[in-house]
C-alpha cells in the first residue's frame, strides 16, 4: 500500500493539492480502520449489525501531519480506490487522540473504524469492542455531538428521527 501511495507521488497522479505538494519520501501511512456503511432501512433495523463492510481506510501523512485519506476498494484486493483530503481525515486523527486519552475507553479494547450513512450525510467514528459500541459524529454532523462518544442506541435513535423527519413529505 506505501508503495502505491510512492508510485502515485512519483507519477504525479495526485489531483488534490496536499498530496500534489507533498514530497514522495515523507509520505506515509497511518491509523488503518475498517469503513462501514449503513442506507436508512439499516437504521430502522436499530443495529450495528447491518451495518457493512466496505473497504479499509488509512490517513496519509505528509512528516507528522496528516493531509488526506486513502481508502481501498471494497473487493478487498486493497487497491486504493481514492485519495481524500479534507475535514473528515483531519477530523478523524483529532478525535482518535482525544479518544485514546479517555479512562473509560482504554480499558475496552476498542477497535476503530468508520461509518457512514449515506443519506443523511454522516460519518462518525466507530469504536467497536465484543461488549460495547461508542460512535463519535465528524463534524459536520446533522445531530451535532460531533467528537463526542454516544452510545449506539442514542446515536441510531437519533439519526432513525433524522431520517423520519427529512424522508415524510410533507401533509
Amino acid at each position: 500500500m506505501k508503495g502505491l501511495l510512492h508510485a502515485f507521488a512519483e507519477g504525479g497522479k495526485f489531483s488534490t493539492k496536499a498530496l500534489k505538494g507533498a514530497r514522495k519520501e515523507n509520505l506515509d501511512l497511518s491509523t488503518p480502520h475498517e469503513v462501514f456503511t449503513m442506507g436508512l432501512d439499516d437504521l430502522a433495523a436499530a443495529g450495528l449489525d447491518h451495518a457493512q463492510p466496505v473497504g479499509w481506510r488509512y490517513l496519509v501523512t505528509d512528516g507528522t501531519q496528516i493531509i488526506a485519506s486513502a481508502e481501498t476498494a471494497p473487493d478487498g484486493t486493497q487497491e486504493v480506490s481514492q485519495f481524500t483530503e479534507g475535514p473528515f481525515a483531519l477530523g478523524t486523527d483529532n478525535k482518535a487522540q482525544t479518544l485514546r486519552e479517555l479512562p473509560q475507553l482504554e480499558k475496552k479494547g476498542y477497535e476503530l473504524r468508520l461509518l457512514r450513512i449515506p443519506a443523511l450525510y454522516v460519518t462518525a467514528l466507530w469504536l467497536h469492542s465484543p461488549t460495547d459500541d461508542l460512535l463519535v459524529p465528524l463534524e459536520p454532523s446533522p445531530i451535532g455531538k460531533e467528537g463526542k462518544p454516544v452510545p449506539t442506541a442514542d446515536f441510531l435513535a437519533e439519526l432513525s428521527d433524522l431520517a423520519r423527519n427529512t424522508t415524510t413529505p410533507p401533509a
